[in-house]
């Protein structure tokens, strides 16, 4: 009588031991979202390969969604307060600063979800310049204001083109990652170099 209730029982056991015969549970796939990262650069005029001047402000998209901050364009003077930590950066000998520090104010914050600081060298006596950088996120301190610590040896090309101007230029976008603004071009504030004057 025992062995009538256990085989059904041992048969259940031998049946999920076996290979291909074991019930499997089934499991949801997990999902992850995924971020698309978008590479910005700044507007370039066609004829001379250089970022157009002036915070030109972004017209939406015919496709994208209208009236909302994510979509929203920033007035013209949407940047206040710019301001660098040095007009001089060496990236070699005894030299110093080997960093400069870039903060800027941003006049409108609840439009604005982030600020890449985007940057190239200029040859000071040639004229020939590198390409722009992909962009770098500056980090949010409070108050509608951004920073971000750039050392000389981080940019790129950085050897290549001394004695050099370091060229900035603050690309603003919204949540969407969509460009709503950018500033102007500042092209001969401060010096790159390898060693001291």
């Amino acid at each position: 009588m025992k062995l009538r209730f256990l085989l059904p029982l041992l048969l259940a056991v031998l049946a999920c031991s076996a290979p291909g015969l074991a019930p499997r549970p089934t499991v949801e796939p997990l999902v992850f979202p995924t971020a698309v990262r978008e590479t910005f650069t700044p507007n370039l005029d066609e004829e001379n390969g250089v970022p157009t001047q002036g915070l030109d402000t972004v017209d939406a998209a015919a496709d994208t969604p209208t009236a909302s901050a994510a979509t929203a364009t920033l007035a013209s003077e949407s940047l206040s307060d710019v301001k660098i930590s040095a007009d001089e950066v060496f990236y070699g000998g005894d030299c110093s600063p080997k960093e400069v520090t870039f903060e800027v104010a941003v006049t409108q914050p609840e439009k604005v979800y982030s600020v890449l600081l985007f940057v190239r060298l200029r040859n000071q006596k040639s004229g020939v310049q590198s390409q722009w950088n992909t962009g770098l996120a500056m980090r949010p301190i409070g108050g509608g204001r951004y920073e971000y610590r750039l050392r000389a040896v981080n940019v790129p090309f950085y050897k290549d083109y001394d004695p050099a101007w370091l060229q900035y230029q603050f690309v603003l976008t919204n949540t969407r990652g969509e460009v709503i603004a950018r500033s102007e071009i500042f092209l001969d504030k401060i010096k790159f170099q390898r060693l001291c004057p």
